[in-house]
């Protein structure tokens, strides 16, 4: 079938201090729509009713906390890289003291040791910028690794949800308001809880969260 559906995947950078709390999607993922004459079925509570054979929107960003596995892989992803935030927190942390330093006893001190101040805090510049780039590429590449297999299952998901309730069409609703592409969404489109509700349902994950509230984009 052809492809339209949108669904856009998570991404989260390691900044200066630490894994990224809320993910931003770095790209899309097309997914196939339901083909005519696919029969309307009645959507469950907590979204998608007004949705059938419509056009839908989905808040993806809810599915950082509102997805039991998601929530429970990135939480561990930001437990691994607690030991490097910190690490970074420290050198910009002696950076911040050796820049204060300078500046409030620069004048007083011999012009040897404010040379050596400032040889030091170029060297600890140098080092925080190293290592928050190789940070970051590690968690680009953990990210991938941990989310990509959960994305293609929501794909799969978001997939079989829009064919069961007659759906043809479903849009971020994040993308599409930063946009500027939505003015108007009736609540009963949003079918971000109800979706992830089912999902949750098929992917059982231990230890999981129950989905947060997801609204529509409000109208401009």
């Amino acid at each position: 079938m052809k492809r339209s559906l949108i669904l856009v995947a998570i991404s989260a950078l390691l900044s200066c201090a630490a894994v990224a709390q809320t993910p931003t999607p770095p790209a899309t993922r097309p997914v196939t729509a339901p083909t005519s004459g696919s029969s309307a079925a009645s959507a469950a509570g907590g979204g998608g009713t007004g949705a059938e054979g419509k056009v839908a929107i989905i808040n993806t960003a809810a599915f950082r906390t509102g997805i039991n596995e998601m929530k429970i892989k990135l939480d561990a992803l930001n437990n691994e890289f607690e030991p490097k935030s910190k690490e970074l927190q420290g050198i910009q942390d002696q950076l911040n003291n050796l820049k204060n330093q300078i500046q409030t006893q620069g004048a007083t001190v011999q012009p040897a040791v404010r040379n050596q101040w400032q040889e030091q805090a170029a060297d600890k510049e140098k080092e925080l910028k190293r290592k928050s780039e190789d940070y970051d590429a590690l968690a680009k590449k953990r990210l991938e690794e941990v989310s990509g297999p959960i994305y293609d299952r929501i794909g799969k998901a978001l997939e079989q949800y829009a064919q069961k309730h007659g759906i043809m069409m479903v849009i971020e609703a994040g993308a599409a308001q930063n946009a500027g592409l939505i003015v108007f969404a009736n609540e009963a489109t949003d079918i971000t809880v109800d979706f992830m509700t089912e999902y949750n349902k098929s992917n059982p994950a231990s230890g999981g969260a129950p989905p947060a509230a997801a609204t529509a984009p409000k109208k401009n």
